[in-house]
């Protein structure tokens, strides 16, 4: 909740639409659409139109939708990351994974991600303000056309030329570092740390788009069926019997 990502979109949006914030109370990266039902979760009111939620993204918008706003909103709006979320990001992503959990409940739903100046060195820094005002002119154009049954994901790339590419996904794969310490009681412990991604995508890609300049929107739609595999499997246990 206190993301300045999150702030400015906030403050941004609500100049032309009714904004409730419900955001985890701390980082939540790469916990995709992660629920928590190991411990009861707690809403602390920030101020008003702000909540934090002890838990992960898909928590917040589950106990928004069912606790907290009186009727469903017209979108879920999940974001602004600090951070890109290209290509296989969407299956870690935490904000891919909040905007998945409304889709599920049926309601129209964008993810927001920015992606950091390049600097050799230091903090990355991030354009929030322009960022607010990209994704609300996107918005408005999301909601004055019917919506899809898919997820649209947003990465706003720091130097861009004001243009909108509707993208398909890339390739970004991951090799993660993996450091192995060693306790004070002498028992070792290991950190997963992000590692060097390798990038793939052919024009029309949001690796693409991004590395070009452009903002990237993508679609990503929610099926989870290999139709032509399922074919083929078929086809191999076509009389098969135990």
């Amino acid at each position: 909740f206190y993301s300045p990502g999150l702030t400015a979109l906030k403050a941004e949006l609500q100049k032309a639409y009714a904004v409730v914030a419900v955001a985890p109370d701390r980082e939540m990266s790469a916990v995709s659409m992660a629920l928590t039902l190991n411990r009861p979760l707690r809403v602390k009111r920030i101020e008003e139109g702000v909540f934090a939620v002890n838990g992960t993204t898909s928590d917040c918008v589950n106990i928004a939708l069912q606790k907290i706003l009186p009727a469903a909103p017209d979108f879920v709006v999940s974001g602004m990351n600090l951070g890109e979320n290209l290509s296989e990001d969407v299956f870690f992503s935490g904000t891919v994974g909040g905007a998945f959990s409304g889709h599920l409940y049926g309601i129209p739903a964008l993810a927001v991600s920015l992606l950091a100046e390049p600097q050799p060195q230091g903090e990355p820094r991030f354009a929030c303000e322009e960022g607010a005002r990209i994704t609300a002119r996107i918005l408005d154009r999301l909601l004055s056309s019917p919506p899809d049954q898919v997820v649209y994901n947003l990465n706003i790339p720091w130097r861009h030329q004001g243009r909108v590419a509707v993208t398909c996904l890339g390739s970004k794969r991951y090799t993660p570092d993996i450091i192995e310490r060693t306790d004070p009681r002498g028992r070792a412990y290991y950190w997963i740390g992000a590692g060097s991604p390798s990038y793939n995508g052919s024009e029309g890609s949001d690796v693409w788009a991004v590395r070009n300049g452009y903002i990237s929107l993508s679609v990503i739609k929610y099926d989870l069926n290999a139709a032509a595999e399922l074919q083929g499997l078929a086809g191999a246990f076509r009389g098969f019997s135990l």
